[in-house]
């Protein structure tokens, strides 16, 4: 025994100088590893310092709105979140939070309710300012914006909100993707994020590790199958917009008045085209923009296989077209109701240049740019359906 005991004794004075070397040698320290030592997702300590610093800012909205059934008229009710953006109480939402309410209130932290009325609204980007009395956030910070255009995949994503009416919530993950599309919807560029969130968060801040405000949580994967994946507006579009909704605008949008999919390289071969890249224009909207102009329309069966040839819309202001997305972001970002676009189009093998004067997207058009299929599952709007009101199923999407 005293034999086995001296080896065991002699191997482990081995290691410790074979250890004592390494660390001479390359400079790294030696420790045991402990449980504050122990790799994590965030530091709590960097969480807990902006949910204090933060939560006070954010709120709970409360919406009612008038609606009918076959018993007559009635009342629904409906919650989401928001966040206060100055000292004169405006606040950001979602625009599916507050929109068609009759009446909206605000829940404090702290538990203080008060009215607030609707001040702009922008449908097409999801966002909605309303307003309180400026002394009742009076000492309350406003939340602030960072840049969403530096956001990296992988960085720090903080939701708050209150889903399914549990205030001042927070939960924590990562952004797990850039510029996504909602299908049904007009929204694209979106911040996607693992972050849980929920019905109920709609209109919440989606924070950085500095607590900036980089979105405004909006939409959910919705299927049995899909987890963790929710999409936000980036701050920067809603920076954008604020000046139009405190003015008290109601935010209209440019339209061009085509439905359309992304070109593909088996539709580009069945079509006998000269490019695999663009936007192929399926139909053009009676009296809209593209008609006037003169666009050419084609279609696609069920199955996805063309039936008759269209216009393809390879660019547009000379910057390159490779999808349906595109189209709409560029619009939405650089041009407004009235402007002028100049389309690259190829028609019969041969490119040609079409001017459109872009029109006011009509409330009673649902489609305008529509893309390739897509899963069943789609993103929906983060809303509680539970609480009566439905902000809005899946629609056909929008430039």
């Amino acid at each position: 025994m005293k034999s086995i005991a001296s080896k065991i004794i002699a191997m482990l004075a081995v290691v410790l100088i074979v250890g004592a070397a390494y660390t001479m040698v390359s400079g790294v320290t030696l420790a045991p590893r402990t449980a504050s030592a122990a790799l994590g997702l965030f530091n709590e300590d960097t969480v807990t310092s902006i949910y204090d610093n933060a939560s006070p800012a954010v709120v709970e909205i409360k919406v009612v709105e008038r609606g009918t059934s076959i018993f007559g008229r009635s009342l629904q009710e409906g919650q989401g979140s928001g966040f206060l953006v100055d000292k004169e109480g405006y606040i950001l939402t979602n625009n599916h939070v507050v929109s068609g309410a009759s009446n909206v209130q605000v829940l404090l932290k702290g538990g203080k309710t008060v009215d607030a009325t609707i001040t702009g609204a922008s449908r097409f980007e999801d966002l909605a300012l309303i307003k309180v009395d400026s002394l009742a956030v009076s000492g309350i910070t406003p939340l602030k914006f960072g840049d969403s255009s530096l956001v990296k995949p992988g960085q720090m994503a903080i939701a708050l909100g209150s889903p399914y009416g549990l205030d001042n919530s927070i939960t924590v993950g990562v952004i797990s993707g850039l510029n996504r599309s909602l299908s049904g919807s007009n929204l694209t560029g979106l911040l996607q994020t693992d972050a849980a969130i929920n019905p109920g968060n709609s209109g919440g801040p989606l924070l950085n590790s500095s607590g900036q405000v980089i979105g405004i949580n909006t939409a959910i994967q919705s299927g049995t199958v899909a987890r963790g994946i929710g999409f936000a507006v980036t701050s920067n579009v809603a920076n954008k917009r604020l000046p139009e909704l405190m003015a008290g605008k109601q935010v209209t949008r440019p339209w061009l008045g085509i439905s359309g999919t992304a070109l593909t390289g088996t539709l580009a071969n069945t079509l006998n085209l000269s490019v695999n890249q663009g936007v192929y224009i399926v139909t053009v909207i009676p009296n809209g923009p593209a008609e006037k102009a003169g666009l050419k329309g084609g279609s696609i069966d069920a199955n996805g296989q063309a039936v008759s040839g269209g216009d393809v819309i390879t660019a547009v202001d000379g910057r390159a077209a490779t999808s349906v997305e595109d189209i709409s972001a560029y619009l939405s970002a650089n041009k407004k109701v009235g402007d002028i676009v100049r389309l690259t189009v190829l028609r019969g093998g041969k490119d040609v240049t079409v001017t459109v004067t872009l029109g006011e997207f009509p409330d009673n058009v649902s489609t305008n740019i529509v893309p390739a299929p897509t899963p069943q599952s789609s993103p929906q709007p983060i809303v509680p359906r539970s609480r009566g009101r439905n902000f809005g199923g899946q629609a056909s999407p929008h430039d």
